[in-house]
This record gives C-alpha cells, structure tokens and sequence, in this order.
C-alpha cells in the first residue's frame, strides 16, 4: 500500500514568508529617529544645566588672564636668567 502521509506533517512544513511589520525599517528612517531622540535628549539635559552668572565668569576671565601674563613672565625671566648663566660659563670655556 502506498504511504498515507498527512499533508501537515512536520517533516513538509513550509517556512512562511516574513511579514512586512518585521521587516526592519531602512537606514534613514532609523538614523531620523535616532537624531530626533539625540536632539530632545540633549534639549532636555541643557535645561538642567546651571549656568554661571556674568559677574562670576567676568571674574573668572581676570583670574585666568592674570595667571597666565604671571607665569608668562616667570618663565621669559627663567630663560633671560639661564641664558646669562650659560653665556657666561661658555664665554669662560671658550
């Protein structure tokens, strides 16, 4: 006799097709998603942000600048001095 197989049997299963739900969307609509996500995250966390009043960054600025101008003439005089130094124990040798 022939072989009865039952048509819904497990070893003739027919993979289906994907549905176009699963399907994943392309890049730019991935990439638009991500960017829109980036920009309201990043409006968000700037409204937490405290920032500092004119006054405070006003004095901040002199701070900086008065440092820089101080350690700027400590190391031109460092370097006059040395050279001096090294100009004079030359001018002994040689």
């Amino acid at each position: 006799m022939a072989d009865n197989k039952n048509v819904n049997s497990p070893e003739e299963k027919v993979e289906k097709a994907p549905k176009s739900k699963d399907k994943k969307p392309n890049i730019f609509v991935r990439g638009s998603k991500k960017l829109v996500k980036f920009l309201k995250d990043t409006v968000g966390e700037l409204k937490k942000v405290v920032w500092t009043s004119k006054s405070e960054v006003w004095k901040s600025l002199k701070l900086v600048i008065a440092t820089v101008v101080t350690v700027s003439v400590a190391i031109a005089l460092i370097d006059y001095v040395s050279s001096l130094v090294i100009n004079a124990i030359a001018g002994l040798i040689g």
